[in-house]
């Protein structure tokens, strides 16, 4: 059986109002609340009570939070002022080509500056400024290192055109061939249209025709690993040169990928036979299934 009850009664300190919502009388529950004379408000359940003097705690939080800010900024200008953290050496790593003296004249950070006074960010951004840096990184190593951690671009292909550059496989210009690069990079003619400048990037269809048939034919047992020259010959033409001029590839821009496994199968028989002598030989792969032998002293007969 439910039972609801509302009581009203005076007493000594105020008004207080009973709420009985229990649904039987053996398990009352009460809500009680009460209004004292000094307006403060109080909510009892189950005989407990609550003030407005609750406020003491996060008060407390408060002035404690505002303590640890004050504390952290005194700690800040005691680290920036301090001696004991001069710089002493910017540290230098994923360089290859580039020399560790060139990257920590890009920081821009003497040696016996503060370490929290450089911008880490401006750091960045002025390591990554240089066209052989692909990224770069740059950390603090208190108390007294500086640590600029660099990913360099790799030489892919020279382009020969007023003078001789290198460029990375994005096409990016990395500048003169200052030091001597590992193996052969290969040749890319036909580009002295233009003046580049170290940073400056390529995007001249040409180039990607000819660095993508380097990457397709430079592993074929006619070329011997040796150093390639590309030339765009027509629209969709290209002759690759190998072994100092003794072996020329004709190739189209169409169907690059077949023609390079054309080749790959006939190379071996066209080397059994011997047929390159002094002169060497063309192949001539611009034909549908087709491979095209001729002398490069000749300009008839064929082979194929």
């Amino acid at each position: 059986m439910r039972r609801f009850s509302f009581k009203w009664r005076g007493n000594a300190e105020g008004r207080e109002v009973f709420l009985n919502l229990a649904r039987t009388a053996e398990h009352p529950r009460i809500v009680r609340k009460s209004v004292k004379r000094n307006g403060m408000k109080s909510v009892r359940r189950g005989g407990k009570e609550r003030t407005g003097a609750n406020w003491i705690w996060p008060a407390i939080g408060i002035l404690v939070f505002v303590e640890v800010l004050l504390l952290g900024g005194h700690a800040v200008r005691w680290a920036k002022s301090s001696r004991h953290f001069e710089l002493r050496e910017v540290v230098v790593t994923g360089n290859r080509t580039l020399r560790p003296g060139d990257i920590r004249k890009l920081v821009g950070v003497d040696p016996g500056a503060n370490i929290f006074d450089a911008e880490l960010a401006d750091v960045r951004s002025r390591v990554a400024s240089h066209p052989w840096v692909k990224r770069a990184s740059v950390r603090m190593r208190p108390p007294h290192f500086l640590q600029v951690d660099i990913l360099e671009r790799r030489p892919y292909a020279l382009i020969m055109g007023g003078e001789t550059l290198v460029v990375d496989e994005e096409g990016v210009v990395l500048g003169k061939p200052v030091t001597p690069l590992a193996g052969c990079l290969p040749v890319v003619e036909g580009f002295a249209s233009r003046r580049w400048r170290p940073g400056d990037v390529i995007r001249d269809p040409r180039l990607a025709r000819s660095m993508k048939a380097v990457f397709l034919f430079q592993d074929s047992p006619v070329i011997r690993t040796s150093c390639i020259s590309v030339r765009n010959t027509g629209p969709g033409q290209l002759r690759l040169r190998a072994l100092e001029g003794k072996v020329e590839l004709m190739v189209s821009e169409e169907r690059m990928e077949s023609q390079a496994g054309r080749l790959r199968a006939v190379a071996d028989d066209v080397l059994r036979q011997e047929k390159f002598g002094a002169g060497g030989l063309r192949f001539d792969l611009r034909f549908p299934g087709r491979v095209i032998v001729r002398p490069l002293t000749m300009d008839g007969g064929r082979i194929g």
